[in-house]
């Protein structure tokens, strides 16, 4: 398959899934009903609110959840040169929950965080579980990677029980819980716009470096000898990979396996290199979730299924595929 069709298809998977995300519902809306919305035809109001004022600012903010989770684990794999590497086997989305989880404790009062103390306070636990994890790189010496995937799933799950104990805490919880499960129905264009904002300028300094990303998956020495410096850009790309996971965490919960699985299937179909895996990962990442989401949507009318519960579904038997590949090894 060449270059160019392959763009042509993961655009046309990403236009299906928002198309198929605006239909799917408790309400199902008919796809000429979606096209006369959009193009500004002739349509009820129930229906046009369905569509405008509902679902495409929920379908907006999945594609943008997504993409940024599919970057993040993008990243985290090439620091790590492990496929097995995501933000959320590393503890980075769990850092990033008990931030929100501080935040819903900050604001008790109000039904949902700010979005902006969500996402601050996001960043602060991702990158603070992140510096734990990575500490781990310097006492395994021989294999410093998988050093820190065993540090980042003994204390992402330390985390993530200290933030579930303190969700139990507010008066609220059961619609907190839900929340950080992974769901897109609070979703808004305040919310996108940040979320996209994120994305934009950190998957654009990404792909501006895609060249230094390229050297350091191949390890440090042969960072080195091409004049990287590689303890910046360590720095950089795990940095960047922290805000996009957190920024992701912030506005739709705790959702795993996407970066897990979207940089596997990126790299079969436009290879290695990151100057189009980067993009290509964000634009499979987006389709997929928003997929997931009208999937979550038709399973359990009227309020679906927990978003989390659907992506670890789909994403679990990779995770397991890997794993015997890599001990048949």
């Amino acid at each position: 398959m060449k270059g160019p069709l392959r763009w042509v298809l993961a655009c046309l998977f990403v236009l299906v899934a928002l198309v198929v995300a605006l239909c799917l519902g408790p309400a199902d809306v008919g796809l000429a009903e979606v096209w006369s919305v959009l193009t500004g035809g002739a349509t009820d109001t129930t229906t046009e609110d369905i569509v405008r004022t509902v679902r495409m600012p929920r379908v907006s903010l999945g594609l943008l959840v997504g993409a940024a989770l599919a970057v993040s684990g993008v990243l985290f794999q090439a620091l790590l040169r492990n496929e097995l590497a995501e933000p959320y086997l590393l503890g980075v989305g769990p850092g990033a929950l008990l931030g929100v989880t501080l935040a819903a404790l900050w604001f008790a009062d109000a039904a949902m965080p700010p979005a902006a103390a969500r996402g601050i306070l996001a960043f602060l636990g991702a990158v603070g579980v992140a510096a734990i994890v990575f500490s781990f790189a310097r006492r395994g010496v021989r294999r410093p990677a998988v050093s820190v995937l065993l540090a980042g799933i003994a204390v992402g799950a330390t985390v993530h029980a200290i933030a579930s104990g303190l969700l139990y805490t507010l008066e609220d919880w059961h619609h907190v819980v839900r929340w950080l499960l992974g769901d897109l129905s609070l979703a808004d264009y305040e919310q996108v716009a940040i979320l996209g904002t994120v994305l934009v300028v950190a998957g654009a300094v990404v792909w501006m470096r895609a060249r230094d990303l390229d050297v350091l998956a191949l390890g440090e020495e042969a960072a080195w000898y091409a004049g990287v410096e590689v303890r910046r850009a360590v720095w950089l790309f795990g940095g960047l990979g922290c805000l996009l996971a957190a920024a992701a965490v912030a506005q739709c919960g705790l959702v795993g396996f996407v970066g897990l699985v979207v940089p596997h299937i990126g790299r079969r179909l436009f290879g290695p290199g990151h100057r189009a895996l980067v993009p290509a990962s964000a634009l499979l990442g987006g389709g997929l979730l928003v997929l997931a989401d009208g999937l979550s949507r038709t399973l359990h009318p009227p309020q679906g299924l927990p978003l989390a519960v659907v992506t670890a579904a789909l994403g679990a038997p990779v995770l397991a595929g890997l794993v015997l590949r890599r001990g048949g090894n």
